[in-house]
Parts: C-alpha cells; structure tokens; sequence
C-alpha cells in the first residue's frame, strides 16, 4: 500500500497530497487563476457581493431561530435518558 495518495478537490480542484496514515495533508497544488479578468467583471463580483451577504446572513438569522427551540429539544432528551438510567454516574469523591 502506498504511504501516500494524491486527491483533486471536486470545488477548487486543488491536488493533496496525503499521508495514508495520519491523514495529514503533506502538499497541495492550487489551479492557477486567470489573469484576464476585466473590470466589468470585477464590478460584478463586487455588486453580487451584498447578495451573497444577505443570503449568508438571512440562513445565519434562522438558524438562531431556531436555535432555541432545536437546544431545549435536545435537553428535554437527554433529562429523559437520564431520568430513565438507574445507574448513578460514578462519583470519584465518594470512593473514599
């Protein structure tokens, strides 16, 4: 088996370089950018930026929303899991 494996990022198409073992990442290549970018292009980027903006936002704003509602749900889960266990938790001052 090879101690090392190359993979090509199906976003960015950067190749990594990894180590099979650990896991970690020993080199990346980055795909050159293009160079030929044109003002009116730039000024579209940067109009569609506030868009962007916005919808991260909006997606941010619900999902503290819901938030409250997803957390007392997962409490109210875990107080019936514990209501439900008989066992007491092992306390190391009580082994005295």
């Amino acid at each position: 088996m090879a101690d090392r494996i190359d993979v090509t990022c199906p976003c960015c198409t950067t190749r990594l370089t990894v180590d099979t073992k650990t896991g970690e990442i020993l080199a990346e290549t980055r795909p050159k950018k293009d160079a030929t970018k044109t003002f009116e292009d730039a000024m579209v980027q940067v109009r569609g930026g506030a868009q962007r903006r916005e919808d991260a936002f909006s997606k941010a704003f619900d999902r503290t929303q819901n938030l409250d509602d997803l957390l007392s749900k997962k409490f109210e889960e875990a107080r019936k899991k514990a209501a439900d266990d008989p066992s007491k938790p092992f306390n190391p001052l009580d082994a005295d």
